[in-house]
């Protein structure tokens, strides 16, 4: 683990935030969950994720999938889920886990996250990217 990918696992922590992103320039934080904060980020500012360290309380494949889409050099998830760990595997992107699940499941803990499963049998990233903001946005 890079020395800035342990600051974001530590702002992630201590603050208690949901996602924090950390670069040489800029660090971001942010308490939303999921994943339309991800989109939100790049919707703004194309570049939020190049080359940044990503730590998140939950990363899934379509979390994943946006961060390796938007640049990232490396992540830390609390819990990743098994679609997280293969894309991140295929994109050579290094990352670190404290709990691997084999999904992310949806708020009510009764079924798979609606965007995991927006991002099933989609390996593009750019693909997933798209899927997720047709999903949320009606794009």
């Amino acid at each position: 683990m890079t020395e800035q990918l342990a600051k974001a696992k530590e702002i992630l922590i201590q603050e208690k935030h949901a996602c924090v992103v950390v670069s040489n320039e800029k660090t971001i934080t942010s308490d939303q969950s999921g994943i339309k904060i991800l989109l939100d980020w790049l919707n703004e500012n194309k570049d939020v994720f190049l080359n940044t360290s990503v730590a998140d309380k939950i990363i899934g494949g379509a979390a994943a999938s946006v961060m390796i889409y938007g640049g990232i050099k490396e992540a830390y998830a609390e819990i990743i889920s098994d679609s997280a760990i293969k894309l991140f595997t295929d994109n050579k992107i290094p990352f670190f886990f404290d709990k691997k699940v084999e999904y992310i499941k949806n708020r009510d803990k009764t079924d798979m996250c609606p965007m995991e499963k927006t991002c099933l049998g989609i390996d593009s990233p750019e693909e997933a990217y798209i899927a997720l903001r047709k999903k949320i946005f009606g794009e």
